[in-house]
Order: C-alpha cells, then sequence, then structure tokens
C-alpha cells in the first residue's frame, strides 16, 4: 500500500511512501506522519491512499503522528478547493486547517499529577498528625489536583507519596485541558418566545435542515444556504440557536463564524448558557488568533473528538473538524474581516457556502446590512432571502 504524502514543505508536489507492514492499518486518509525526504525527516499530511505508484524504490514512512487523522475526507476535499481556487499550494491551504500547535510532532496536552483517595484498609494505618491532616483533605475532595493540595496543606510531596505507599491513595498524571473559559460560572437559559418573522425564518431553516439530512440530492443543500436579513435588534441571535439546537437533535453539529474575536466572549457565553445543559447539552469550543497555543490544541481536539459540537470562532473556524456538520452561520456576513489577507486569500463566507454544498450543510448568513454580493444573490433565488424587518422587542 502506497500513502500519497502532501510534506510540511511548500513545494507544490504530492510524494508517494511505502507502508510499511508495521504500520498497516495506522495510515488513513488526512494521517500526520514523519517521512525521510532527503537526507532530513519531514512531517506531513496523507492525502491519498493508492495500491501501485508510477516511482520506484520507495522509501517508507518511518511513523504515524497521532492515533487518529487530523483531517477528515470532507475536510481535504476542502482544502483541495482552497487551493485550486484561491491559486496557492495545497501545502499552504492545509496549514491553514491545522493550527501550528496541532501539527506538530510531540503531544501537546498538558499533564497534571492528580491525587484519588482509595478505600481506606482495615485496620487503618497509624499516620503522623501531618499525614493525618493532608489525607483529611483527600478526604473531603476525594481527588484533587497534587499542587493545589500541596498548596492548601502547607505540605511537600514527600507527605503524599507516604499516604501513596501506605495505599490510602493514588498518584497519577492525568490531561489536564486549558479551557479560556474555565473559570467562568454561566447561567443556563431557555428558549425565548419569537415574533411572527423570527418563528418564520426558523420555520424555513428547519425545513433545510430536515430536506439536507433526508437527501443527498445537490439541488437540495444548493438551496440550504439563507440571507437573513435582520435589523439591528430583531433577534437574529435567537433563530441562530434554536436552529442549532434542531440541528442538535438530529445528531448534526454547527460552526458560527464571527467577524470580530473582541465579539466571541460575548457569543460564546450565550451559547454555553443555552447548551451547557439540558437535552442538547455539549460542549461549546472556540477558536481564534489569541488563544494561547495550548488553549487552540485543545479546543481543536476538542472538536475533533466529537465531545464539542459547538464551534464559535473568527474566519479561521470555517475548517473546524465538526462531523457530521449540520449548519454554518455567518454572523454580519458583510463584513470584510471575513477575507483573509494572507495566503490562503480566502473569503469565509463564500468558503462557508461552498463547505455547506460540499457536506449537506444549511447555511445562514446573518447581517442588518447585507453585502452587494449576497442580496445579489438572494435577488437572483441562488439564497433563499428571510427577513426580520422589526426589534424583536417592538422598540423604535
Amino acid at each position: 500500500m502506497i500513502a500519497r504524502v502532501t510534506l510540511d514543505l511548500t513545494l507544490r508536489k504530492e510524494f508517494d511512501y511505502l507502508i510499511p507492514e508495521e504500520l498497516s492499518g495506522q495510515i488513513e486518509v488526512g494521517s500526520r506522519v514523519k517521512v525521510p525526504f532527503g537526507p532530513r525527516q519531514v512531517l506531513g499530511t496523507v492525502t491519498a491512499l493508492a495500491e501501485l505508484s508510477p516511482q520506484t524504490n520507495l522509501r517508507p514512512v518511518l511513523r504515524v503522528i497521532g492515533k487518529q487523522a487530523l483531517l477528515t475526507g470532507k475536510v481535504l476535499a476542502l482544502a483541495r478547493w482552497v487551493a485550486d481556487y484561491y491559486c496557492c499550494p495545497l501545502e499552504i491551504a492545509l496549514k491553514s486547517m491545522l493550527p501550528e500547535a496541532v501539527r506538530k510532532e510531540q503531544k501537546g496536552w498538558r499533564e497534571r499529577l492528580f491525587v484519588r483517595l482509595l478505600p481506606a484498609p482495615s485496620p487503618p494505618p497509624k499516620l503522623t498528625k501531618r499525614q493525618a491532616e493532608v489525607w483529611q483533605i483527600i478526604q473531603e475532595r476525594k481527588e484533587i489536583p497534587l499542587q493545589k493540595l500541596l498548596e492548601a496543606a502547607s505540605s511537600t510531596p514527600a507527605t503524599v507519596r507516604r499516604l501513596e505507599d501506605l495505599g490510602l491513595v493514588s498518584v497519577r498524571a492525568e490531561i489536564s485541558e486549558r479551557d479560556p473559559y474555565a473559570n467562568e460560572i454561566i447561567l443556563p437559559t431557555q428558549s425565548l418566545a419569537l415574533n411572527n418573522e423570527q418563528a418564520e425564518a426558523l420555520k424555513r431553516i428547519i425545513a433545510a435542515l430536515d430536506a439536507a439530512a433526508n437527501s443527498q440530492s445537490p439541488t437540495v443543500h444548493r438551496r440550504s444556504t439563507f440571507l437573513l436579513h435582520g435589523v439591528t435588534g430583531s433577534g437574529k441571535t435567537e433563530v441562530y440557536l434554536q436552529a442549532i439546537d434542531h440541528s442538535l437533535q438530529q445528531g448534526h453539529g454547527a460552526i458560527v463564524l464571527v467577524p470580530e474575536i473582541s465579539l466571541t466572549p460575548q457569543t460564546v457565553e450565550r451559547f454555553k448558557a443555552r447548551f451547557g445543559a439540558g437535552p442538547r447539552q455539549t460542549q461549546v469550543a472556540v477558536l481564534h488568533s489569541h488563544l494561547s497555543a495550548g488553549e487552540r490544541h485543545d479546543e481543536w481536539h476538542k472538536i475533533r473528538q466529537g465531545r464539542a459540537r459547538i464551534v464559535i470562532g473568527a474566519r479561521s473556524a470555517v475548517f473546524a473538524p465538526v462531523d457530521p456538520l449540520g449548519l454554518i452561520i455567518v454572523d454580519e456576513e458583510h463584513e470584510h474581516s471575513y477575507k483573509q489577507e494572507d495566503a490562503p486569500r480566502y473569503h469565509a463566507r463564500d468558503v462557508a457556502v461552498l463547505r455547506g454544498q460540499s457536506e449537506g450543510a444549511v447555511v445562514v448568513l446573518g447581517s442588518a446590512t447585507p453585502s452587494l454580493e449576497s442580496f445579489y444573490n438572494a435577488q437572483k433565488g441562488k439564497y433563499a432571502l428571510l427577513e426580520l424587518p422589526w426589534r424583536a422587542d417592538d422598540k423604535k
């Protein structure tokens, strides 16, 4: 079996490598691999598998990076379209879809030592005063990070290790995810009552979601794109939230694009409040350039592993590995910040429409002042026009 690999070098070419027997079954399209290239060893992404190669004397793949393919076949197809349409090498397009923190060979997870309470042996061992104090805290918490335990007890690791030797606790390393919103307390919210215009817009979006879920016809998918023209304060976000709720009910995820990073916190809060509890409970992941490398790594893998089915972020979030994808929302679709200035010079709104068509997802473009391109497409019938002409609270 042959692996066709796009290297992390801008060479505008894919290279064939032999899959050795010991790696058979571990490599699939989208896998990250390390391969020899001249005298060096470089990383790359498997972009195809083949039985035969026109080349001879192929060198073998050295190792597979990670246990899961990072790119799905659908996202890889999107990368090829971006490279072709925006005239850039495939390597550059792939880098836009795989953050640097994810592409690295070393594991990017942060591990911390946790102390966990074990059933006390009978009879209980005799403890010193210091050991008893530390054990009392562990009994109250059941499980606690080692560093927090040492701070709370003003103790040393040696005391905890002694408790471990006595069979009272276990100490082991566990992954500790870096959540940029972990320290925020967000109260849950319920769906709001919709006015007539909101209800009609939601009804049509839900009908499109149902049609897309039940049909593989490209014609149906092309009609999944909506331009939601709503004045400021008309309640577009509530329509988004209830549409996403329906998508989750179907077992599909959603991507929400916002034009500015500054808008992300308030948007995240509203979505976490709605989907942090209840029957459609799911994690909400965030992707934007102001995250630390560690936060970006953990948020991205949270999406790829299917633990977060809602993604909120700036333009690059359009490439988030949500699978299956049911809905893409582009809020303030007229904003110029959706246009990437460096290669690949994609427009996130247009990529969202293309991705929706290729994956059978519904796309909603929302704005109080739609772009000329989107409004023209709505007038010509390429997009379906939904209008919210009044404020949700009936104020002027």
